[in-house]
């Protein structure tokens, strides 16, 4: 699997995710959520903030690609889809200037 489908699956999942948190809370709890997510990974637990994902795409009904089960089954492929979640994660709060 390359980095772009990796891409690919961030980008169709972020959105859906963001809007999620964004019908329960405001965005300054959500910029925390975001930095705790950026904690796990810089501790090396990116397999707990993949997991919180997961539940968070899970709850917002996101329609998974087949790849999807690959990627959250591998240490390296939830490494690199981290990065990607939180980049996109991170261009669409800073649409909201916070």
């Amino acid at each position: 699997m390359n980095n772009n489908t990796i891409n690919t699956l961030s980008g169709a999942v972020t959105l859906p995710v963001f809007d999620l948190l964004h019908d329960r809370m405001n965005i300054r709890k959500i910029r925390r959520f975001y930095h705790g997510l950026c904690d796990f990974q810089e501790s090396d637990h990116a397999n707990i903030a993949v997991t919180i994902i997961d539940v968070l795409i899970r709850l917002a009904g996101s329609e998974l690609p087949t790849v999807y089960t690959e990627v959250v089954a591998s240490p390296k492929l939830q490494a690199i889809f981290l990065d990607e979640f939180l980049a996109d994660f991170e261009d669409i709060l800073s649409e909201y200037g916070v």
